[in-house]
């Protein structure tokens, strides 16, 4: 799995920048198929492209890419989508992530 994060300075710079990043990431896979997956962010577009699942999640200010390629099992986005959720919000709290 790969993770990147983009962090802006307010809810609406984020959510710009959300949009911003799924138009480039459909513009790229035109025959990806849209998923479902709930991890609990403020925004959520998960898609399939082959065997590469991807997800992009707006937490707060936080949009997170997770992607991977080959994942053994069906569930695996979710549960790497639900966690990247929870490490962000434990973040926003001031708390270390990795405590």
């Amino acid at each position: 799995m790969d993770f990147e994060l983009l962090a802006y300075d307010s809810i609406d710079n984020a959510k710009v920048g959300m949009k911003s990043m799924v138009s480039d990431i459909h513009d790229g896979k035109p025959d990806a198929k849209p998923l479902t997956v709930d991890a609990g962010a403020d925004e959520t577009d998960a898609y399939a492209d082959g065997d590469r699942p991807g997800v992009v999640l707006r937490v707060g200010t936080v949009v997170a890419f997770v992607f991977g390629e080959s994942l053994p099992k069906d569930n695996d986005l979710q549960s790497f989508a639900t966690f990247q959720v929870q490490r962000i919000n434990t973040a926003a709290t001031g708390k270390n992530p990795d405590a």
